[in-house]
């Protein structure tokens, strides 16, 4: 029976998660041009390197595409409005195809500078836009779903990354990479815009029709006029960056940055672009690409699971789960590092620090690399969306590009373990952060979410979706 109404589930909401599915495409394209480093930067450090580069150059080839996200979420705040979700995420698209096909051809690392650019800046208008679309599309009761298949293909993307390229040459993998974003573009422009940007374009039929179509019903009415008097609301009370700071939107920011934050102190993005060089000092008796691989398919396994589950567990069971996981697996093999500095023989529990590194994976994937997406796309009213989303990008690319940066450095300069270390006290104190102020959002509708968030002075949201469902206030 179970299975059945699982089945019977899907058929419901299928052309909502083939909306999604297409959109997500642009997520396993631009963290696609993230996760090539980690099997391109040991090619290209080599002796018989086809561009040889220093380890200098290895860390701005990472971080300058996070450094350069920074600006993406800048034109999109403006353009989600004026031309719609569904066309500026086709324009995201542009600077990564360019990238691509710049390293095709690259024969300077200079040029791959400029890549890296073009693919930053599809990476920040693609995280900055596309939590509002999947947040506008979705169903209620698929909501935090449907905001997971994000990572899910974005840790897809890395996989990708991770298996083809230590077998191809970088410029190889850049052409074979370049059939992702090209995909996109060629069937996004199929879907849907979101009904709530033609409801407030006065589009109503449009609306209507492409409501119609997501929810795969004709009589959709209802839902349509609630939709219509939240644009109407978010009409007489237009979005600015001042907004954000009124009571309820101020606390949402809060939690939102936070969690930006915490996706990159944590360790993440640094392990997912320097994993090759960080398993080849673990010596654990398989290839570092082996191990690369093996972790890519452990993260896109717990994205599916955590995808499944999201709507079921809730949000902050799984954030504290994965934060304190987090803690724990970077503590751990922050000590083998440790311990191998200073020249204890480790070489027999070098499996250790390979099993807890996909432990951290595991634990990172099925909370931090997904809910923090599916909940920015439920904590602000629409008039403010955009521009919550354009800043959640900028703030946490920001952080992540000193993530990305330092850590070479302070690996290099003081040792690995020390890197480890930091992201184990930074996960630890996010903990309490989680604890205090993140709210339970499962299974409520935007509205009374919204609604809840503004009157709250304390963690009364915690209580999930049992708590009582007052009127509201739409987004």
């Amino acid at each position: 029976m179970g299975v059945w109404e699982n089945v019977r589930d899907f058929g419901k909401y299928s052309n909502q998660y083939l909306a999604t599915f297409t959109v997500t495409l642009l997520t396993f394209a631009v963290v696609a041009s993230y996760g090539w480093t980690s099997p391109t930067l040991p090619i290209l450090q080599a002796d018989d390197s086809p561009l040889p580069i220093t380890a200098d150059e290895g860390s701005w080839i990472v971080s300058i595409l996070v450094l350069a996200s920074i600006a993406g979420p800048i034109p999109t705040a403006w353009s989600i409005d004026r031309f719609g979700r569904k066309y500026t995420m086709l324009f995201a698209a542009i600077p990564t195809i360019i990238g691509w096909i710049l390293i095709g051809v690259a024969d300077s690392v200079t040029v791959l500078y400029v890549s890296r650019l073009l693919s930053g800046l599809s990476y920040g208008m693609s995280y900055s836009s596309m939590p509002i679309y999947l947040g506008e599309i979705a169903s209620d009761s698929i909501r935090g779903s449907i905001g997971t298949l994000l990572t899910v293909m974005a840790k897809a993307g890395i996989l990708v990354e991770y298996s083809v390229g230590p077998f191809v040459g970088f410029r190889t993998l850049a052409w074979i990479s370049l059939a992702f974003p090209v995909a996109f573009f060629l069937l996004f422009m199929w879907m849907p815009e979101s009904p709530y940007y033609l409801l407030a374009k006065n589009k109503d039929e449009s609306a209507k029709k492409n409501l119609s179509w997501l929810r795969k019903r004709d009589q959709v009415d209802d839902e349509l006029a609630m939709m219509k008097a939240a644009v109407e609301r978010s009409k007489q009370n237009k979005g600015t960056f001042r907004e954000l700071f009124t009571r309820g939107n101020a606390r949402s920011l809060i939690i939102v940055l936070g969690l930006g934050a915490l996706q990159q102190l944590c360790g993440s993005q640094a392990i997912i672009a320097y994993s090759q060089q960080i398993f080849a000092e673990v010596q654990s008796g398989l290839e570092a690409h082996e191990s690369s691989i093996i972790m890519a398919v452990i993260q896109l396994l717990t994205a599916a699971c955590s995808s499944s589950i999201v709507d079921r567990v809730g949000r902050r069971p799984l954030l504290l789960i994965s934060t304190a996981g987090c803690a724990v697996g970077t503590f751990i093999v922050g000590l083998y590092f440790f311990l191998q500095q200073q020249g204890v023989e480790v070489q027999s529990v070098s499996w250790i620090p390979l099993v807890v590194m996909m432990l951290y994976i595991i634990s990172y994937t099925l909370g931090l690399a997904t809910v923090p997406f599916a909940i920015l796309g439920e904590l602000f009213p629409s008039n403010v969306k955009a521009v919550a989303a354009a800043l959640f990008t900028m703030f946490a690319s920001s952080v992540g590009f000193g993530v990305s940066k330092l850590y070479q450095v302070i690996s290099d300069d003081l040792g690995t373990y020390v890197s480890f270390w930091i992201f184990t006290v930074c996960s630890s104190l996010f903990v309490i952060f989680v604890f205090m102020l993140v709210p339970e959002t499962k299974g409520k509708p935007l509205d009374v979410i919204l609604e809840e968030m503004r009157n709250s002075q304390s963690r009364s949201l915690n209580c999930g979706s049992s708590c009582g469902r007052s009127k509201s206030v739409k987004l």
